[in-house]
C-alpha cells in the first residue's frame, strides 16, 4: 500500500499563525514525546514511520511550500508540488499519477490518501494496515476511517454507517457534510461516524475516475491543465458518489487541528510567548509571536493570537468567522481599481 500525504492547506482559519505564506503544518505548537514542541507534520510523519509506513509515503503539496516540507521533514520522504490548489481530490490525483509515472505504484495497487492536519493516536495509523486485506473481502471500492463522536461538532463531516459486520467494517448509507448542531445529534443518535478524511482504494479506481470526468491519466498532461482545473473536494468528488464504499471505525483518539478551538486543546500550555493570564481566564490560551507582551485580564473561554500578520481576540466558538473575514477582505482588495 501506498500512502499519499496531502499538506497544502493553508489553514486560514488558524490566522494571524498560518496563512499564505506559512502553512498551519509548520507550526511548532504541539508537544512532543521527548519534550519540546514539534509542528503537525513532523507528528503526522513521526507517527507514519513509527507504524512502518514511511517506505511507502508521498507528501503532496503546493510548490512553493515544497523546500519548507522538506526542512521540517528533514528530506526523510519524497515531497511533489502542484502547480496551484485545486482541492484534495486534484491533489490526491497528482499524487497518484506521480507513483504511477515513476513506476512505484500500479492500478492494482492500494492507495491509501489522508490529510496532515490531523491529531490522532498511534493505533490509529496502524490500522492502515488492514486496508487492502478489507477492500478484497468486502469488494469495495472505496475505504474510508471514521471515529465515534465524542460531541455534536458542526465543523466535522458525518458518514452513517450500516450495521458493522464481523470484518471490523460496515457498508456506508450515507453522508452529511458539517451539518448543524441540531442535525449532528441526530446523527450521533443513528450511529454517525465523523469522517475522519481518510480514503483507501485501488489506484486503477481513481484512474477510472479521472476517465470519467474527462481528465487526463498521465501527470504532464495533468499538470499542463493545473491552471484551469476547478476546485474539487475528494470528499463530494469520490466519496459521496460512491455506490461501493466501506468505513472502519477507530475506536480511539482522533481530531481535525483545522481550527483555534480543537489546536488549542492540544497545546502543552495555556500561555506561549510573552504574556500572561490573569484572573477567571478559565479555557482561554494566548499565543504570542511578537516581542510585545499580550496580557488577557478576567475573560474565559477565548483565543489571544499575535503574529507578524496581525492579532486575533476571539471566542473560541466564534475564531473560525476569520476565515471569512479574510476572504471578504481578499474580495474588497480584488475590487480596489
Amino acid at each position: 500500500m501506498h500512502t499519499i500525504l496531502l499538506c497544502g492547506g493553508s489553514g486560514q482559519r488558524l490566522w494571524p499563525l498560518s496563512g499564505s505564506i506559512r502553512s498551519k503544518m509548520f507550526l511548532q505548537l504541539l508537544p512532543a514525546p521527548g519534550g519540546g514542541t514539534e509542528s503537525m507534520i513532523g507528528r503526522v510523519c513521526r507517527q507514519l514511520s513509527q507504524a512502518g509506513l514511511d517506505e511507502s509515503l508521498l507528501l503532496v503539496a503546493h510548490q512553493e511550500q515544497v523546500a519548507l516540507l522538506q526542512r521540517y521533514t528533514g528530506s526523510k520522504y519524497p515531497v511533489i508540488g502542484e502547480p496551484c490548489k485545486r482541492g484534495t481530490f486534484t491533489a490526491a490525483a497528482f499524487g497518484a499519477l506521480h507513483l504511477l509515472a515513476t513506476g512505484k505504484a500500479q492500478p492494482e495497487d492500494v492507495i491509501c490518501i489522508a490529510p496532515a492536519d490531523m491529531y490522532a493516536d498511534d493505533d490509529f495509523f496502524r490500522q492502515f494496515h488492514q486496508f487492502g486485506a478489507i477492500l478484497a473481502e468486502s469488494e469495495a471500492e472505496l475505504l474510508l476511517l471514521g471515529t465515534r463522536p465524542s460531541y455534536p461538532s458542526e465543523q466535522y463531516g458525518y458518514v452513517v454507517p450500516a450495521q458493522e459486520d464481523s470484518g471490523g467494517y460496515a457498508p456506508v448509507l450515507n453522508f452529511a457534510e458539517k451539518p448543524d448542531k441540531v442535525k449532528a445529534l441526530e446523527l450521533m443518535q443513528e450511529k454517525a461516524l465523523w469522517n475522519c478524511g481518510v480514503f483507501a482504494a485501488r489506484l486503477g479506481f481513481l484512474l477510472e475516475h479521472l476517465e470519467r470526468l474527462g481528465l487526463p491519466v498521465e501527470i504532464t498532461a495533468l499538470t499542463a491543465q493545473y491552471p484551469g482545473l476547478p476546485v474539487r473536494s475528494f470528499d463530494k468528488e469520490v466519496a459521496e458518489r460512491s455506490t461501493k464504499a466501506v468505513v472502519v471505525r477507530h475506536e480511539g483518539e482522533w481530531s481535525d487541528l483545522g481550527s483555534w478551538d480543537t489546536l488549542t486543546d492540544r497545546l502543552p500550555s495555556q500561555v506561549i510567548g510573552v504574556g500572561g493570564l490573569w484572573g477567571e481566564c478559565g479555557n482561554s490560551h494566548i499565543i504570542n509571536e511578537l516581542e510585545v507582551p499580550l496580557h488577557v485580564i478576567g475573560v474565559s473561554g477565548i483565543v489571544a493570537i499575535a503574529g507578524p500578520e496581525g492579532i486575533l481576540i476571539a471566542d473560541k466558538k466564534d475564531a473560525n468567522t476569520i476565515k471569512d473575514i479574510l476572504a471578504e477582505n481578499e474580495r474588497r482588495r480584488q475590487d480596489c481599481p
